[in-house]
């Protein structure tokens, strides 16, 4: 009798394991169709090329604001934007008129399955972000309580 329970209760944690391991595969499929691969990474390139092409437009007045760490982000980014030129204005238009076309192109090959599967992957992200969050408080409090106690015994 105990040999079924035991063979019984193996073969539920065999089961339950490679049940478990399926849904963690499930969980790191592709989303997306090469296609799509190949659309996302020309949009990464195009805006990496923007972006360097923006950098060469900048005069080293411009730069030096851009590398002063005494400014916030913000002002920093409010002191740059107010010395742009016109070219380097029209540049910046165009280059997020062509970034949103592309984005835009994308939009449009996805399926309701994918989006579907990207809402859900969306959600774990957020879980998981939110668990660490939860664990992190926790090791805080563990960490706390010891150095309270070590205090008072020793």
């Amino acid at each position: 009798m105990k040999t079924i329970k035991i063979t019984t209760l193996v073969a539920a944690i065999m089961f339950g394991h490679a049940a478990l391991a399926q849904d963690e595969q499930k969980g790191k499929q592709k989303i997306y169709t090469p296609e799509q691969q190949e659309m996302l990474k020309a949009q990464k390139d195009a805006v990496r090329q923007n972006r360097e092409e923006f950098k060469a437009s900048l005069s080293d007045e411009q730069r030096a604001i851009m590398e002063n760490n005494d400014l916030g982000k913000k002002e920093r980014q409010e002191a740059l934007r107010a010395t742009f030129t016109e070219a380097q204005k029209e540049l910046l238009a165009a280059n997020r008129e062509e970034i949103k076309s592309m984005k835009d192109a994308f939009r449009g090959t996805i399926t309701d399955e994918q989006k579907q599967a990207l809402k859900q992957r969306k959600q774990r992200m957020k879980e998981r972000t939110k668990n660490m969050k939860e664990r992190r408080e926790q090791l805080k409090e563990r960490k706390q309580n010891w150095k309270e106690r070590k205090k008072k015994n020793g």
